[in-house]
C-alpha cells in the first residue's frame, strides 16, 4: 500500500509542477505521437495516424552550438504523461517548439521516465 501512496503523490506533484511551470512560459509546444503505420498492399502506400497535443510544459534550453552558419540547440522537456494522453514517448515522435515568433520541429534525442508502479514524469531531451 505505502508504495501506491509514494506512486499518486509523486504523480500528482509531478503534474502540479509541470502544470505550473508550463502555464508561465512564452512556449508553445506540440507533441506528436507517431503511431505504426500501415501498409496498403493495393495501392503501396504506407500510412500512420498522428496524434497531436497541444501543451503547456517547462522547457529547459542548456545548450547551443555553432557549425558554420548552423546553430544546433538543446532543451530538456519536462512532460507528466497525462500531456500526451498517457502514452509512452519514443524517439520517432515529433515535439514542435514555438517561441519568439519562431517555430521550430526539434528532434528527440534522449527520453528519461521517472516511475515507481506509476509512470509520473518523463524528462525528453531534443535537439532543434
Amino acid at each position: 500500500i505505502m508504495a501506491g501512496q509514494l506512486d499518486s503523490l509523486f504523480k500528482d506533484v509531478a503534474k502540479q509542477v509541470v502544470a505550473d511551470l508550463g502555464s508561465s512560459l512564452d512556449t508553445t509546444i506540440t507533441y506528436t505521437k507517431k503511431t505504426s503505420g500501415s501498409y496498403n498492399t493495393s495501392t503501396g502506400a504506407f500510412t500512420t495516424t498522428d496524434t497531436n497535443y497541444s501543451i503547456n510544459a517547462p522547457i529547459e534550453f542548456i545548450n547551443s552550438t555553432e557549425d558554420g552558419n548552423i546553430e544546433t540547440r538543446q532543451a530538456k522537456i519536462y512532460i507528466t504523461p497525462d500531456l500526451i494522453g498517457d502514452n509512452q514517448p519514443d524517439l520517432d515522435d515529433e515535439i514542435t517548439l514555438t517561441y519568439a515568433g519562431s517555430t521550430k520541429v526539434a528532434q528527440i534525442t534522449s527520453i528519461d521516465t521517472k516511475q515507481g508502479g506509476q509512470t509520473y514524469l518523463f524528462t525528453i531531451l531534443v535537439r532543434f
